[in-house]
């Protein structure tokens, strides 16, 4: 005899699942439009002006983000030479998304290999817009 189990949403949650849907949308389309293609320029279409930073290498505020970005991409790349992030996990609840991506390093003793690191970022949505984020950069070795 076979047993079938169905899965049901219950109503009351159908509503968060499409805006925790939204919230990913929006943090995806944010890194595609400007991190993979390093266009700063669209930062605004994502950001809030008041939007908070918890990277220390970067100020808070679209001001903040622009400035240090401008430096790093002068221009975007060309169209057509964009690498998508190919994500590991993508993960939304509520107002958080985080993105999981996988970086190969190279190998400290054997620089003819590398070894899989994870790094990640986690994005808090409101209104339609980002408004914070946390990431696992450490400030610079002097």
């Amino acid at each position: 005899m076979a047993l079938a189990v169905a899965f049901v949403t219950p109503v009351a949650a159908q509503p968060a699942a499409t805006a925790d849907m939204a919230n990913k949308a929006l943090v995806l389309a944010f890194w595609r439009n400007v991190f993979d293609a390093q266009d700063w320029t669209k930062a605004k279409d994502y950001l809030s002006e008041d939007y908070i930073q918890h990277n220390p290498n970067v100020a808070s505020g679209l001001k903040g983000f622009t400035d240090y970005f401008s430096k790093l991409w002068p221009a975007p790349k060309p169209a057509g030479s964009v690498a998508e992030t190919q994500f590991v996990a993508v993960l939304a609840e509520g107002d958080l998304v985080q993105l999981m991506m996988r970086r190969p390093r190279p190998e400290p003793a054997d620089a003819t290999k590398t070894y899989d690191s994870y790094w990640f970022d986690l994005f808090r949505v409101k209104d339609g817009k980002i408004v914070e984020h946390w990431d696992s950069a450490l400030k610079p070795v002097k």
